[in-house]
């Protein structure tokens, strides 16, 4: 029998079917607008290998080094899917803070939140997470956010983050990433967007969302990453998941 709370994969997501980019005008360039926000739990599902485990694998981190009396926060926490996994995984009560930068998102995470407030306080904070605070946390989680910020700016925000982070602190971080090799990098892109046509998106859905995207999300190299991490402060870093183009890591003060 599957046991939630020794490894929690069940999602919360919403049944919205991403067809955003099927017909019509598509958003270009990509932003988080409603109508993105009203699919975006099918959206991210459908087009982050191992989104799933990466949430499960992140819950289970989260448990094993949050401290109590400190925060737990997840940047750029969309429609709050990590944040309600974790306020049932998570038997004790926690300070659960969720930042993002899209007020339809948060209004979509206040409603998947409201049976865990029972249990934890949480606090839904509408900003850019570089004019945030971290201070007091023990565990924060930015997954598929960084890559979306200027490159000047990422390296503030995890300085930051390493800052506000209590001793012992951790920071979880998932991220596309690209290959330093061209033709590596060019049979990773076929296989994910095989990927994405195994989850039902048609060939010109995949081109016109990659076409939005373009100078929206911007990819580093995992090289880069981790050189950047360590930069910020963080000298105990290691690589947890990667397939294809995405890549989790977990770096502790």
């Amino acid at each position: 029998m599957k046991d939630p709370e020794i490894y929690p994969t069940e999602l919360y997501l919403s049944p919205e079917k991403d067809e955003l980019f099927e017909k019509g005008p598509w958003p270009k360039p990509f932003v988080f607008n409603e109508d993105v926000v009203n699919v975006f739990d099918n959206m991210i599902s459908r087009s982050v290998p191992l989104y799933r485990e990466v949430l499960a694998c992140a819950a289970h981190w989260t448990k094993a080094y949050y401290q109590t009396g400190t925060k737990i926060i997840d940047i750029g926490c969309s429609t709050g899917t990590f944040l309600e996994l974790i306020g049932r995984f998570l038997q004790q009560p926690a300070t659960i803070v969720g930042i993002d930068n899209s007020q339809p998102m948060l209004e979509k995470a206040r409603e998947k939140l409201l049976p865990i407030q029972q249990i934890h306080q949480v606090e839904l904070i509408c900003a850019g997470a570089e004019s945030c605070s971290f201070e007091n946390s023990s565990v924060v989680i930015i997954n598929y956010t960084l890559q979306f910020l200027p490159l000047q700016v990422r390296q503030k925000l995890l300085k930051s983050i390493y800052e506000g982070l209590v001793p012992g602190g951790l920071l979880f971080l998932s991220e596309k990433v690209k290959s330093p090799y061209p033709l590596f990098q060019e049979t990773i892109t076929r296989h994910y967007e095989a990927f994405k046509a195994y989850n039902g998106y048609a060939h010109t859905e995949i081109e016109r969302k990659k076409e939005a995207l373009e100078n929206v999300l911007v990819p580093l190299t995992e090289t880069e990453q981790l050189q950047m991490l360590k930069d910020s402060g963080f000298q105990q870093v290691d690589s947890l998941i990667k397939l294809h183009n995405f890549l989790s890591l977990v770096a502790l003060k």
